[in-house]
């Protein structure tokens, strides 16, 4: 029994275990169907060709013990994952307010007067 090949499977499960424990709850099947299913297959062809269930047996409980450790120390303080992603400029545009609504409307009111004396001077000098 090689005990380097027992920790490295339990390395492997408990990663395993991370990402199911760390993924979003409405998103559990992509990580189990991308990640989790693929090393455990990986795992279990390398055990039928290598002849190594033993170690494979005994990093399962290996792994148990290292996640419980793992939750015990730094887990549970962790918030779950979830999509709370904003992307800029997709958001509604704020509706202004009373003040700045009437100072928009006193500078155009402002604006308009000098338009007025604009025309007024531009009319005087031809």
């Amino acid at each position: 029994m090689n005990f380097n090949t027992v920790f490295l499977l339990a390395a492997a499960l408990f990663s395993c275990v991370f990402v199911m424990l760390k993924i979003e709850r409405n998103r559990w099947f992509i990580g189990a169907f991308f990640y989790v299913l693929p090393v455990l297959a990986l795992m279990g062809l390398w055990a039928s060709l290598t002849n190594s269930w033993t170690e494979l047996l005994l990093a399962a409980p290996v792994a148990i013990g290292m996640t419980g450790l793992w939750w015990a120390v730094w887990g549970r303080k962790l918030k779950r994952a979830e999509s709370t992603i904003k992307v800029w400029g997709q958001d509604a545009a704020p509706k202004p307010k009373a003040a700045l609504q009437a100072e928009i409307d006193q500078l155009k009111e402002e604006k308009a007067k000098l338009e007025e004396e604009l025309k007024k001077i531009k009319t005087q000098r031809d």
